[in-house]
């Protein structure tokens, strides 16, 4: 019978023990202290037989996995006979990016007939001159905007006058850009309402276009200037949407009832999360450790859905609602930086800081800290006093779960990395270690800043987390592996920490233009909003503090994948290419022939 590792958190994720201490074990632990003072900070990297030849490519899988998959959620769950699913993951990685990359379009005719064959319909009018364009900038991803596809299906069931008539009011409201290109004239902002961020993101949008502005349809879009979305669609909406759109038709909102407040409501009827006892949530970090599951993620976007792993709406900050907003009955064509996958507006690309600052690059032999560096601020939420369990957002669950100390007799159990002798070996029992000790081996990670808090609740934060020196980033590039993490919406240092040679974590709720786009496990690591895995996957990577080794070599591989990867595919050639498809499909949703604003490549070639 196959004995999953799946509960192996339940109840004892952080467990408490008497404390026995014996003469001779005092005497071990002393050696101990001594030994690991001096072990790694510079030590040499051992080469596992995976990769003695340099290459991923020897992580194949060796057959059918041991461990079960969870589509719907993300997620693998290990099973004990399986060996190490970091092993499988990788594995699993790499062959579907080779896969993904052999698979892209590489003539016009085939990418026509793949958009039609992943969205039903014909390419938008300009595809094929985009499309010259891409290519000719080497851009390699020429057939992945499913994220852009999704995000327009409501629009195209909605007539483009009522579309119009909404851009024009949007356009009034505070916090909001106006950019777009009339008849005859150059891309330009034709208006911002609110602070400065408003006017120099409208800027930043007009740059990455600044080269191909006259291959471009005219259009006129408004963006929402916050961090996150205006809109919040229902289930409801998107399936009356789909129905609209199959049939040719378009959708009456009249007779779509109002949805409740609740996250849920943008789920299926049988989601687990519209079944959710909101009220049931949790106000202690450890009580949540202790009941979660230790799987691993997957699949990136599908771990960030609420419906499917319904926790999500506690602890992650932006979700973090009493039960959720009210969704819209109007949807309006808003453009926005940052969303989480119930919002309705449409994803475009942020370039905030992101072709401004380049990484060090330091070789990763020679980094000289070997543990995961974060400091950062309490984003991402309102930390007010009637503000429900502020303490689970998730940067104060991390900080708080990484510093556990001595005082705190804690234990996790942990998933020991497999001998590199021998990678197939099932992994078995996991074994269990005091908190304090693994946070002193694997961290170093704190608050530089307490911030968006009431007075009297930032006095409780300081108190509860306390503050630590900011990091510079020549500082920061030292560090072998780097957490990053959700603050009010996307990360603006995604870019620069993946050009770093660190391995870089990333936990977070928010799909980006680029998440079909990298390869979780191959060019960066997932992971879960929970933190429930990640002693295991340090562990697997650096070893563990008794001496028990880890797998270096192959972090060491997904710190130089993810550069490489930030130099091929997050170049400002590749965003121009998604931001002006993105323009191509507004265009054509905006006007009032859509079928005139199709391309049609027997007609047009």
């Amino acid at each position: 019978m196959r004995h999953h590792l799946e509960h192996l958190a339940g109840v004892q994720f952080l467990r408490s023990r008497p404390r026995k201490v014996a003469a001779g074990l005092l005497a071990l632990c002393i050696l101990f202290l001594v030994y690991s003072q001096t072990r790694f900070q510079h030590r040499q990297l051992g080469t596992s037989p995976l990769t003695n030849q340099g290459h991923l490519r020897h992580l194949k899988l060796n057959g059918e996995t041991k461990h079960s998959f969870r589509p719907e959620q993300g997620l693998l769950v290990a099973a004990s006979e399986g060996r190490h699913p970091i092993v499988d993951l990788m594995a699993r990685a790499e062959q579907e990016w080779e896969k993904r990359l052999q698979n892209q379009s590489r003539t016009l005719e085939d990418a026509y007939h793949e958009y039609i064959r992943r969205y039903k319909r014909q390419p938008p009018r300009g595809f094929d001159v985009w499309f010259e364009w891409a290519t000719a900038a080497k851009v390699q991803l020429l057939d992945e905007f499913d994220t852009l596809s999704r995000d327009l299906d409501v629009f195209l069931a909605l007539p483009a006058e009522r579309l119009r008539a909404s851009q024009q009011e949007m356009e009034k409201l505070d916090q909001t850009f106006t950019i777009g290109k009339l008849n005859g004239s150059s891309l330009e902002v034709l208006g911002w309402r609110g602070n400065g961020y408003a006017r120099s993101r409208a800027a930043e949008q007009l740059e990455i276009l600044q080269n191909v502005q006259a291959r471009l349809p005219p259009f006129t879009a408004t963006w929402t200037a916050h961090d996150g979305p205006r809109q919040f669609f229902s289930w409801q909406l998107r399936e009356a949407a789909k129905r609209a759109v199959s049939t040719q038709t378009y959708l009456n909102l009249t007779e779509l009832e109002q949805q409740p407040a609740l996250w849920g409501s943008s789920c299926a009827p049988d989601a687990p999360l519209r079944s959710y006892n909101y009220t049931q949530r949790y106000h202690n970090p450890d009580d949540f450790i202790r009941s979660q599951s230790r799987t691993f993620i997957f699949d990136h976007r599908a771990s960030m859905d609420p419906c499917t792993t319904p926790d999500l709406v506690h602890i992650s900050a932006y979700l973090n609602y009493p039960e959720g907003p009210w969704p819209t009955r109007d949807p309006q064509p808003w453009l926005t930086l940052s969303k989480e996958l119930p919002a309705g507006d449409i994803l475009g690309v942020p370039t905030e800081g992101e072709f401004g600052h380049k990484a060090d690059g330091i070789p990763w032999r020679e980094k000289r800290d070997a543990r995961m560096l974060w400091r950062g601020a309490p984003t991402g939420l309102a930390y007010n006093e009637d503000t429900p369990a502020w303490n689970m957002s998730a940067r104060l669950r991390f900080v708080q779960l990484t510093n556990r100390g001595e005082s705190a007799d804690a234990e996790v159990p942990v998933i020991p990395p497999p001998p590199r002798e021998d990678v197939q070996q099932p992994i078995g029992e996991t074994r269990w270690w005091k908190l304090s000790k693994l946070n002193k081996w694997f961290f170093d990670t704190g608050l530089f800043l307490i911030s968006q808090c009431q007075p009297s609740v930032c006095d409780e934060m300081r108190r509860i987390y306390g503050t630590k020196p900011k990091v510079n980033h020549n500082v920061e590039h030292n560090y072998q592996y780097i957490m990053d993490m959700d603050g009010n919406g996307w990360s603006s240092r995604f870019r620069r920490l993946m050009s770093s040679n660190s391995v870089i974590f990333k936990a977070t709720v928010f799909p980006t233009w680029w998440t079909g786009r990298a390869m979780p496990w191959l060019h960066y690591v997932p992971i879960k909003m929970d933190y429930g895995e990640l002693y295991d996957t340090l562990a697997f990577f650096r070893g563990l503090p008794d001496g028990t080794p880890g797998h270096e070599d192959l972090a060491e591989r997904i710190a130089t994948a993810g550069r490489q990867w930030t130099e091929e595919f997050w170049r400002k050639e590749d965003v121009t290419a998604y931001t002006w498809r993105m323009y191509l499909e507004y265009a054509r949703v905006m006007s009032d022939d859509r079928q005139s604003m199709n391309f049609v490549l027997d007609q047009e070639t």
